[in-house]
């Protein structure tokens, strides 16, 4: 009986880990020129080798805040990198001159700033996605 009692003990203890790394959805303005975006356009727009759209128009990239644990596993699951990685990544583009870093917001301000600019994309929890705002993908 305490053999079960400490199993189910640890089994619930596991429950919101598991429903902290939900699903992350790319997301940009209703008006966004985009209709869908593939995993590898999303790593290839998130990881900086896509700047522009097709129109010629910049990307305006949003990041979620450093300590964000939709940032960590937004990259996890992406590309399978920790942030220190991407972060290194990163800085090795940003000294060549071939990147600029994304803007770094909380969640709420990527929700105000998505609403606004048709040219922004950026990523947050599914269940945080409104009307507002053009689902172009998952990373889960």
């Amino acid at each position: 009986m305490k053999t079960i009692l400490v199993l189910a003990i640890l089994c619930l203890s596991l429950v919101p880990s598991l429903a902290a790394s939900g699903e992350i959805a790319v997301v940009a303005n209703k008006n966004n020129p985009l209709a869908a975006l593939s995993k590898q356009q999303i790593v290839d727009i998130f990881m900086g080798r896509t700047k522009f759209y097709s129109t010629g128009q910049r990307i305006v990239l949003l990041d979620q805040e450093i300590a964000s644990p939709a940032r960590r596993d937004f990259y996890q699951n992406l590309v399978n990198k920790t942030l220190n990685e991407i972060n290194s990544y990163r800085a090795r583009l940003l000294f060549s001159g071939r990147f600029a870093l994304p803007k770094e917001v909380s969640d709420d301000e990527m929700i105000k700033w998505l609403e606004k600019d048709s040219n922004a994309i950026g990523y947050i929890e599914a269940d945080k996605v409104n009307d507002s705002l053009k689902v172009l993908g998952y990373v889960d």
